[in-house]
């Protein structure tokens, strides 16, 4: 079958099997992102947060990786291709990392974090990455930098990852339903294009 796994526990076939007018398929496509999310990236950045008290840098990496794949999720998004800075912006604005996040934060965490760890792995100008803060995010003493809780900022995206997929079995989601299957559509198509290329690995499909 041409099927690959877009998530550790299901491939594009089991997308392909949901029926979007079925109300009762859309805990298992809200199960399926969630396995994508996590099963992929944040339980990784959860463990190595609890086992390395270095890992700091490469689970924050990881977290803004994931925020912008969520807001492209929640925005429907195809083609992310010179939108990130909108997408990390638009989720650092959402409920669960204010009031800390202010205009002038998502912007410079964009610039210094986001693209600092993802593109040169450092943070940039004055961030410092620390942990057991008395806030998500707060200025350093003299005003010019600022002091970012990992801890603190990787529960709030799971937070705001757990506050999406919760809508999405709601019938009254329609909007947050229709951006996602558009979402999940194209990535699908593209993991059953590939499976025709690449043999499964075995009986099992292959983890691409």
């Amino acid at each position: 079958m041409n099927a690959l796994r877009i998530s550790p526990l299901y491939t594009s076939l089991d997308w392909q099997a949901l029926d979007s007018t079925n109300s009762r398929d859309w805990p298992k496509a809200a199960d399926i992102i969630r396995d994508r999310l996590e099963g992929r990236f944040l339980r990784f950045a959860s463990n190595w947060l609890k086992k390395d008290k270095n890992s700091g840098f490469v689970v924050l990496a990881i977290d803004c990786l994931v925020a912008e794949t969520i807001q492209q999720f929640k925005d429907g998004v195809t083609n992310g291709h010179g939108r990130s800075r909108e997408m990390i912006k638009r989720l650092l604005a959402g409920t669960r990392f204010q009031p800390d996040f202010n205009a002038k934060a998502r912007e410079r965490f964009y610039d210094d974090i986001r693209c600092g760890l993802l593109h040169q792995a450092e943070a940039k100008r004055m961030w410092l990455i620390r942990r057991k803060q008395p806030a998500l995010l707060q200025k350093t003493a003299d005003g010019k930098g600022y002091i970012i809780d990992v801890e603190r900022f990787h529960a709030s995206l799971q937070d705001s990852l757990n506050d999406y997929l919760k809508l999405i079995p709601e019938p009254t989601s329609s909007s947050a339903r229709s951006n996602l299957w558009k979402k999940m559509n194209q990535i699908c198509t593209a993991r059953t294009a590939r499976g025709a290329l690449y043999e499964a690995e075995g009986n099992t499909a292959s983890s691409q």
